[in-house]
């Protein structure tokens, strides 16, 4: 790397550092004194408090980073227009495009450190804090003991359609045991199976205290009713893993649980239009804060006098809002099935980007 380009990255780096530190605490006080009522209601205690905001600070600090690489790009151009440093690189025969080549590299990096941290540290803090503000603050449930997951519903395959009262992911056991099998024509029911509860052993669901009938098209029971004090399902072949999958929020899935959750569904005939996009937005959103970036360069990496850096700086808090706007109103459009999640995740990003590119070759001349 070479001299000037090791000077940018150290430039660019500490800004975008001070940035992301400063908005992660102020995110954090914010967020203490909208739950102070909380916190002195339930009488937390102050370790626990500390490992709660702990857990949400890679949380915070992925959705703040593409900020806080938009304000060290800001900071940086500006810097170098008003001590005329762009001016001297273009004097010395560089281009804007080889002057801003190191700003860009860094971004791709920290790009692929969001999308990295967010898949995998990202999720397992959320659960944390989740988990720490249900036990301590909000008093869901006493101190060590167990969340269980409660009123699941879930579509598995064959036709089937399962509910369970509760689900404990420690011990891999369900209670309130509810499945139907539905016939080929139709939803109408063929046979039933209710269980007081039952358990994910070798591969296999056993249950216990058994109840089995068949229906007819309008659910009345037809023949006897079968009873059993424990009996296996081989047939039964979804995974505890999958079961919390289906009933955990997205973002506190990672990529390969979220797409293995939605091809599941999918093989059911289950709409997932919104799981979809939510997929997609995961490999979208660590390069925002590049393309945030791109929009900021051909404006502010020009020569100019202090009127006209104050207007670029406009135009550019202009461009970033517009794309944050086009990002949402895709996204809801996806959601709702009126747009390929494929689009809803990226069109934004393309359309900016390629506009950001097309300015800075401009640039140049």
């Amino acid at each position: 790397m070479k001299v000037l380009d090791r000077y940018t990255v150290q430039e660019l780096f500490t800004p975008i550092l001070y940035s992301l530190i400063t908005l992660v605490f102020l995110l954090l006080i914010a967020d203490l004194f909208d739950h102070l009522d909380d916190l002195l209601r339930s009488d937390t205690p102050l370790s626990i408090i500390f490992q709660y905001y702990l857990s949400l600070v890679p949380v915070m600090a992925m959705q703040i980073l593409p900020w806080a690489m938009w304000f060290g790009t800001l900071f940086l151009l500006v810097s170098f227009g008003l001590h005329n440093e762009t001016l001297a690189m273009k004097a010395a025969g560089l281009t804007i495009t080889a002057i801003v080549r190191p700003i860009l590299f860094l971004g791709f990096l920290l790009g692929v450190a969001n999308f990295l941290v967010g898949d995998r540290l990202v999720p397992k803090s959320y659960r944390k804090a989740q988990d720490l503000r249900e036990t301590y603050i909000e008093r869901k449930k006493s101190p060590g003991a167990e969340k269980l997951l409660r009123n699941l519903a879930y579509y598995g395959g064959g036709d089937r359609s399962y509910f369970f009262r509760t689900y404990s992911r420690i011990r891999q056991e369900v209670e309130g045991v509810n499945i139907v099998w539905f016939s080929d024509a139709g939803n109408a029911e063929r046979k039933k199976i209710i269980a007081e509860r039952g358990r994910w052993k070798d591969g296999i669901w056993t249950f216990d205290r058994v109840t089995e009938y068949q229906t007819d098209s309008r659910g009345q029971i037809l023949g006897d009713t079968k009873t059993f004090a424990q009996k296996s399902y081989p047939e039964i072949d979804f995974s505890p893993k999958e079961l919390v999958a289906a009933a955990s929020e997205t973002q506190s899935l990672s990529y390969q649980e979220l797409k293995q959750s939605i091809d599941r569904l999918k093989e059911n005939g289950v709409r997932v239009e919104e799981q979809s996009v939510d997929l997609h937005s995961r490999l979208a959103i660590p390069w925002q804060g590049l393309v945030m970036m791109l929009v900021t360069i051909p404006f502010l990496a020009k020569t100019g006098k202090r009127k006209e850096i104050a207007m670029n700086i406009l135009i550019c808090v202009t461009l970033v809002f517009v794309y944050h706007v086009s990002g949402a109103i895709s996204l809801a459009l996806g959601k709702a099935g009126k747009l390929f999640p494929f689009l809803a995740a990226w069109a934004h990003h393309m359309v900016f980007a390629l506009g950001a590119l097309l300015a800075l070759d401009k640039a140049n001349y």
